[in-house]
């Protein structure tokens, strides 16, 4: 199985990664992001400390590695687990698939939590958006 490893696009995984970094960014500045920090009850004085207290470094270099290892895990299922999926609705299903899991699993956090319902939309609704995306983008660009 390991040497399927080279059947894996580095490339497709590089933009995949990077794509979704960039989706998550429209995700959660433009679209969603003033509502997100609502229903999380923060003012604005909350926000700008949190700003102020992360190192831009760890903060962006993480979710780009985390970004980079769901296209990489992605590439994974579509090109060495799996039959190799070729049509584009082979990307989709597999993508609907891993976010069912990432869902099922965020909604188990997220009822042991007192968080906001809305948040868990917002999240999961983007986890589908860049997870189809990904075993979209991975299966055309072989």
């Amino acid at each position: 199985m390991l040497d399927k490893l080279t059947q894996i696009n580095v490339l497709a995984v590089l933009v995949a990664g990077l794509v979704s970094f960039f989706l998550g960014a429209v995700w959660y500045m433009p679209l969603f992001g003033k509502l997100w920090i609502r229903l999380h009850g923060w003012s604005d004085e909350e926000v700008k400390a949190k700003q102020a207290s992360m190192k831009p470094a760890v903060f962006f270099g993480g979710m780009i590695a985390a970004y980079l290892a769901a296209a990489f895990g992605m590439a994974f299922l579509l090109r060495v687990i799996a039959v190799p999926a070729v049509h584009w609705l082979d990307g989709a299903l597999v993508g609907a698939v891993v976010w069912l899991i990432v869902a099922a699993c965020t909604l188990t956090l997220h009822l042991a939590s007192v968080k906001h319902f809305g948040l868990y939309l917002i999240d999961v609704g983007f986890y589908f958006v860049f997870l189809m995306f990904q075993g979209v983008l991975l299966t055309l660009w072989p």
